[in-house]
């Protein structure tokens, strides 16, 4: 019953008035609308800046309800939901019991980043799903293959891996085919993978460097070609519909409408190539972009709803919150999962460095992997970007709180915590209009407003 009692929570808060507010805000423009292209036309438009998958998820529920605030919405916040209890089973594959690992799948319930970017039609959350879907695969794997390590075991055995490490290599794949940025989620699988097939053996500088090798070569397979092929086959849809597409369109006003297989496939490795060299060139400028270093303690979140009512609109009837209210959706987390979160990182640095604390190191692999590139890249983003890496800050914080004094007192006074704070900042999180007075209580950092 708990699992299902952490999807219920889950879903109520995604799922709860989805379809206010009633029009397309802020990058729902494009999703929401690439979706509908989907539905009618089986390809965008315009000219795609991500990959297809996570824009098909919000075209199914456009064409099941219809091209509505809740039809575009609905896919992202099941994908939303549905990371809640993968990570519940990521704790209980990790801490091997029940109550820290319902604590994990909580704080991510009631997280403001991950319940907020649940509600629109983005591609972050369902981003997200994939990838905590390919982390409890990975641990599948791994416990599969716990019980045959040794040193006798053959370097066949270590090439192949057990079938869930190839389902996460379509787990991946689906990660990589939602937002470019599951490639970082990649490394983090190689990684555990690896440490996985070499750990605890005692095998010799030799054998266990040719284990190494075969290990790398196995990953390569599952871990690379597969995610390569899935990506590719998420674009079915492109080559099916090359003449409604941006680039087919492009290439029948030059005159050239007839384009065969071979044709397509060149032109959909151009626009790929062409792909990355738009994401390394864009210098976009936004108000709400953030330096990497500060996304750790919520230094700037991301403001995408904001509605008040003037004086014209009350004398015309047409308010859509009630007249002396302001109602806004801001992309912050939970101060009672971020800010503890702070603490915990030197604690699981310590266990898994000083300790060896495989559970902590599991952890730190792949939370590491998701927000640290961001900061190499050496240029501003946006704290959203950090929506995959939630699960792991929930799961690397209970991993302190279990190593830590009194856990049972901790765990359960942090759960208290995440109930509040959602309680006190579902107004920002939701968009229910407040008095200006007490919409400002929420805001607690001048760097938030």
């Amino acid at each position: 019953m708990v699992p299902l009692l952490l999807l219920g929570v889950a879903a109520a808060v995604r799922l709860w008035d989805l379809g206010d507010p009633d029009r397309l805000f802020f990058d729902e423009k494009y999703y929401a609308r690439d979706g509908l292209d989907y539905v009618t036309r089986g390809v965008e438009e315009e000219r795609p800046a991500h990959p297809p998958l996570g824009k098909w998820v919000i075209a199914l529920g456009i064409q099941v309800f219809g091209y509505t605030p809740f039809g575009w919405r609905i896919g992202v916040a099941v994908a939303g939901s549905l990371t809640v209890l993968l990570v519940h089973l990521c704790g209980l594959r990790l801490f091997r019991r029940t109550a820290p690992a319902a604590l994990a799948a909580l704080l991510v319930a009631l997280d403001g980043l991950a319940v907020t970017t649940s509600r629109m039609a983005m591609l972050d959350a369902t981003l997200g799903l994939f990838v905590v879907l390919a982390f409890w695969l990975v641990l599948l794997d791994r416990d599969a293959r716990r019980h045959a390590r040794g040193p006798d075991e053959p370097l066949s055995r270590s090439l192949l891996g057990s079938r869930y490490r190839w389902l996460a290599g379509l787990a991946l794949g689906l990660a990589v085919a939602t937002k470019w940025s599951g490639l970082l989620a990649i490394a983090a699988a190689g990684l555990l993978v690896l440490g996985t097939e070499l750990a605890a053996r005692g095998e010799g500088l030799r054998r266990g460097t040719r284990r190494a090798a075969v290990v790398a070569a196995g990953g390569a397979l599952s871990l690379v070609a597969l995610p390569a092929a899935v990506y590719a086959a998420a674009h079915a849809g492109w080559f099916a519909n090359y003449a409604d597409s941006y680039a087919g369109s492009r290439a029948c006003e030059a005159g050239d409408c007839a384009a065969g297989p071979g044709d397509r496939l060149e032109t959909w490795w151009e626009n790929q190539v062409d792909l990355v060299r738009y994401h390394q060139e864009l210098e976009a400028t936004h108000p709400y972009r953030s330096d990497p270093a500060g996304w750790a303690w919520l230094e700037r979140p991301v403001l995408v709803y904001a509605e008040s009512c003037t004086s014209a609109q009350q004398d015309a009837g047409e308010c859509e919150i009630p007249p002396g209210t302001v109602a806004r959706i801001t992309l912050v987390g939970s101060p009672a999962l971020w800010w503890p979160a702070l603490i915990a990182y030197p604690v699981l640095l310590w266990r898994a460095a000083v300790r060896r604390d495989g559970v902590a190191a599991t952890i730190l692999v792949p939370l590491a992997l998701l927000w640290l590139p961001w900061l190499a890249a050496g240029k501003p983003g946006y704290f959203f970007y950090l929506v995959p890496a939630v699960p792991f800050l929930a799961l690397g914080l209970v991993r302190a709180v279990q190593v830590g004094p009194r856990p049972r007192f901790v765990g359960g006074a942090l759960a208290v915590l995440a109930v509040a704070a959602f309680a006190f900042f579902a107004p920002i999180w939701l968009g229910i209009p407040l008095d200006r007075d007490s919409l400002d209580l929420r805001y607690w950092l001048p760097s938030w407003r």
